[in-house]
């Protein structure tokens, strides 16, 4: 894809992502995509998402934990929520978001203040793969009611 397709392509997701917008988050993604999170967490205690031993999350599922299961279950929705997109870095195929998300974790109602590092692979028109670097530690912190 070329750059100004794939900074398009990411702008809607986002905005779909911070909407809720279902529909067009599933518009975004392809139907095999990967999401690739911390190793350190997949299926730990604490988190919201369920991975494979790999810390992967595939295909369908991918939306819906984007469409708002993680979300709902990571945080306390009743607080406030916010999504900043700090930086974006787009060359072809390939974009880089730095991102910041401030919340209250639900199952401890401790404040959540963490930064992401997401690296998209888009082809055909969708985003294909997606990496997820973050302060696992402190999202555990945070998130895990035996800490």
């Amino acid at each position: 894809m070329k750059t100004e397709d794939t900074r398009t392509l990411i702008e809607r997701y986002y905005e779909a992502l911070t909407s809720a917008d279902i529909s067009t988050i599933k518009e975004c993604l392809a139907e095999d995509i990967v999401w690739q999170l911390p190793r350190s967490v997949a299926n730990g205690e604490g988190f919201a998402v369920q991975t494979d031993s790999e810390g992967r999350v595939s295909g369908e599922q991918v939306l819906l934990e984007l469409g708002g299961d993680t979300v709902k279950k990571a945080f306390d929705m009743s607080k406030p929520f916010a999504l900043d997109v700090r930086h974006m870095i787009v060359e072809g195929n390939k974009a880089v978001v730095q991102q910041r998300i401030t919340a209250t974790a639900r199952a401890t109602g401790r404040p959540y203040d963490n930064q992401y590092c997401w690296i998209y692979t888009c082809n055909d028109g969708v985003i294909s793969h997606m990496e997820e670097y973050t302060d696992s530690l402190g999202a555990d912190l945070s998130m895990n009611p035996n800490r």
